[in-house]
């Protein structure tokens, strides 16, 4: 019985949450298990119109459990069309919040000004499809942006759906979709190029994450630890 995923669902298939306040817990991990920051995802402005169509925005606040000044923020906004759930990372709110400025003063005009100035390129958006089965691909994608003086690129290839699977977490326990993808991150000369799986349920959004190195390593690993419903 998938109760944790019921707290947030609608009668529609979207694979994010439109219930307000609700509160998704994640904590990251590097290669050796080792906690290395926690994430809390706040669900705000969130529409439900009755399975045909749905919006929500995940305010991130980031705390890194090994350094000082250690918290940051970021912004996921979601779309459900009644097939398809887009989800779009707002890079430049980040960087809005560490400049001091007052988040309720966030606008659209604020963030394509911000989007200029950092040189944003590309799409970094990625849609999950509920009608999709194990072995369907989805398309490759790419975007830049200047990050702390340094152009940072990433981009996704090789992505397909795999079969879908019961993920457990301290959370509770959730039918998910499954995805694989290569991620190739590039800042100056440096590169780095991981094969990156992720699961994500209905109501809900990201449950599991797990990073490997090209050569089979794990890197990183993510997992949803509590939801906290409002």
């Amino acid at each position: 019985m998938l109760l944790m995923a019921a707290a947030c669902a609608s009668a529609q298939a979207q694979y994010f949450c439109t219930t307000n306040g609700t509160e998704l817990q994640y904590v990251n991990y590097d290669e050796s298990g080792q906690s290395t920051s926690t994430e809390t995802m706040t669900v705000a402005n969130a529409v439900d119109k009755g399975g045909f169509q749905g919006t929500a925005e995940y305010y991130v606040k980031i705390v890194n459990t090994k350094v000082k000044n250690n918290t940051s923020y970021t912004k996921f906004n979601w779309i459900y069309d009644g097939t398809n759930t887009v989800c779009v990372e707002d890079l430049m709110y980040g960087p809005y919040i560490a400049s001091d400025s007052d988040p309720a003063r966030y606008t659209t005009d604020i963030k394509n000004a911000l989007m200029e100035d950092y040189k944003f390129k590309g799409d970094n958006s990625f849609t999950l499809s509920e009608k999709a089965r194990g072995g369907q691909t989805f398309p490759d994608r790419a975007y830049a942006y200047i990050s702390n003086m340094l152009k940072k690129e990433v981009t996704v290839s090789g992505g397909s759906y795999m079969e879908p699977e019961e993920v457990s977490t301290t959370a509770g326990k959730f039918a998910c979709i499954k995805i694989s993808y290569l991620q190739q991150t590039k800042v100056v000369l440096k590169k780095e190029t991981l094969r990156i799986t992720e699961w994500y349920a209905e109501g809900i959004g990201l449950v599991k994450r797990e990073a490997y190195t090209t050569k089979g390593k794990l890197h990183s690993k993510t997992l949803l630890t509590k939801v906290n419903e409002k």
